[in-house]
């Protein structure tokens, strides 16, 4: 293969995949984004003094949240058999490039037989690797690692599917349940039938009426029915 054919493929290759990389990193800083701002609006209740379930509140306008959060959740992973071939793209490549070029054009006429070395030895590393690419389905890699758009069907429903999985990505909250806001007690009718839980807080969130669902995660051996028993007038 010409050897200028392999320098701008590898080049291609090499920003492509920097553009690809910052895309994706983008697009798992705003689903952090998004769980930092969705975890401070948990509501905690507890139990003869201990916490133990803690309250999320879901309404429309935490949708786009959860779409940044499944986003990120649903983006294609990079598999083990691919890890070393992008990385070369982030250090070996690049590195390959810069001595190549330092050997190249005008710039040879100048370079010291310790550069042309170099750019020699880059120019065959980059040949292989374009080969080896070529072979190997790399192009359809980096295409396959694009993040893609954020899903717009995703709702406030969809907060404990494997599309959003806040009950894996928290998991260390207690076990995740996803409740109809419609069949909680009202708030002015609302007693506590549990002597020792401390309902407060969550008495309040019900009060605003703007959840529409709610995202409870209860730790062991309670469960989100517990916390319904004891809202019941």
């Amino acid at each position: 293969m010409d050897s200028r054919k392999v320098i701008a493929t590898a080049r291609h290759w090499a920003i492509n995949y920097s553009q690809v990389e910052a895309r994706r990193t983008e697009v798992r800083l705003d689903a952090e984004h998004a769980l930092d701002a969705l975890k401070r609006n948990l509501v905690a209740a507890s139990l003869g003094g201990e916490i133990v379930w803690r309250v999320l509140p879901l309404g429309a306008d935490d949708a786009p949240a959860l779409r940044a959060v499944s986003r990120a959740v649903t983006a294609v992973p990079i598999e083990a058999e691919d890890q070393e071939a992008v990385g070369q793209l982030a250090d070996e490549v690049p590195e390959a490039l810069d001595e190549a070029e330092a050997a190249s054009g005008t710039r040879r006429l100048l370079a010291t037989p310790a550069v042309r070395q170099a750019g020699a030895e880059a120019v065959e590393f980059l040949t292989e690797y374009v080969t080896w690419g070529l072979e190997s389905g790399l192009p359809g890699v980096l295409r396959r690692l694009e993040p893609g758009s954020p899903p717009e069907d995703i709702t406030v429903t969809d907060a404990l599917s494997p599309r959003v999985g806040l009950g894996s990505i928290w998991r260390g909250l207690g076990a995740a349940e996803l409740i109809d806001a419609s069949a909680l007690p009202a708030a002015s009718g609302m007693s506590v039938s549990t002597a020792d839980a401390d309902l407060s807080e969550l008495r309040t969130l019900l009060a605003t009426g703007t959840a529409t669902h709610l995202v409870v995660f209860s730790t062991a051996p309670h469960r989100a029915a517990d916390l319904m028993t004891a809202l019941q007038p």
